[in-house]
């Protein structure tokens, strides 16, 4: 009897720990199949997204901004969509590091030559405004009404000299050895978990559930989303827009008006100042991006040496 006695209560004891321990194990396969369901970020990769600070604004979040070049006729890109629509090489297989980097530089460059060369149209469009001596025609008005809600200006009701010469200070180009320079540093060159589930080469973020990936090492109060892209093309054009428009890339904005006023080139070098808010890592990032274009000759794929000299 008094062995009977004590098998129930152990069995009750054991049945009690059982009860107590099971929220424990219900939650263990949550978090593991988080993980298994997103592939870790490649091993050489320096970037984690923790390290991303202010590259969209949470009230302004980058989605849901119009490409500029989406203003007129697509002609542009007719040229270039087939480019677009390659599948990028396969960089973390290419042994030679020289051979990798080239690969790379020629993946990513015409896009930003692409993107740049409509910049410079839009610019070319604004200074034929500021000299016709009619007013502004009601094609005109339209799109510079366009333009300066894509930049978060103030509403105008009459275009005067002064508000359409302030989008000179957004529409302007980003220099090829910046962009170069980003992309590899974001993206590992090429080989990031981003850049091969998302054609991410930024670290762009993105604010609403289901936009992009989500970060492994994400805080647990943190919502924001390494946003996922098209193509390599479209994070390169959206790249370029977040600098032009972020109130967070002012200062960038800033040097490189400076420059034009100045009559000189605008290089990557002076811009990459301007990026202090593009990281948490602040000086030491943008010391980095400093290394890569000087290491890597990157100034050479600069196109636009000689648009510093505008009328």
């Amino acid at each position: 009897m008094e062995r009977k006695i004590l098998w129930v209560l152990s069995f009750l004891v054991i049945f009690i720990l059982w009860l107590k321990l099971e929220p424990v194990e219900q939650s263990e396969p949550n978090n593991s199949l988080i993980e298994n369901t997103t592939p870790s970020i490649n091993k050489n990769s320096s970037k984690q997204p923790s390290e991303r600070y202010a590259q969209t604004e949470e009230e302004t979040p980058i989605e849901e901004t119009i490409e500029l070049d989406e203003l007129e006729n697509n002609d542009a890109q007719d040229k270039i969509k087939i480019a677009s629509q390659h599948t990028p090489p396969d960089f973390a297989n290419i042994n030679d590091i020289r051979e990798r980097k080239d690969a790379f530089f020629n993946y990513l460059l015409p896009f930003v030559i692409e993107k740049n060369s409509l910049l410079v149209r839009d610019r070319e469009k604004i200074y034929t405004i500021l000299a016709s001596e009619e007013p502004p025609s009601r094609e005109d008005k339209r799109w510079l009404k366009a333009l300066r809600e894509i930049f978060k200006l103030e509403k105008v009701d009459v275009y005067t000299h002064e508000s359409i010469s302030e989008l000179l200070l957004y529409v302007d180009i980003i220099p090829e050895s910046l962009v170069l320079a980003q992309a590899a540093n974001e993206s590992a060159w090429g080989t990031s978990r981003f850049a091969l589930e998302g054609n991410n080469y930024f670290g762009q973020w993105c604010f609403r559930k289901g936009c992009g990936l989500v970060p492994e090492q994400r805080d647990d109060e943190a919502e924001h989303e390494v946003r996922r892209f098209k193509n390599a093309r479209q994070s390169v054009f959206a790249y370029i827009d977040n600098l032009n428009i972020n109130r967070a890339y002012a200062d960038l904005r800033e040097k490189r008006s400076e420059l034009r006023q100045n009559g000189q080139e605008i290089t990557g070098l002076t811009l990459a100042s301007g990026l202090h808010s593009y990281s948490e890592r602040g000086q030491d990032y943008i010391d980095e991006i400093e290394s890569l274009i000087s290491y890597n000759e990157l100034w050479k794929f600069n196109q636009n040496k000689d648009i510093s000299k505008e009328k």
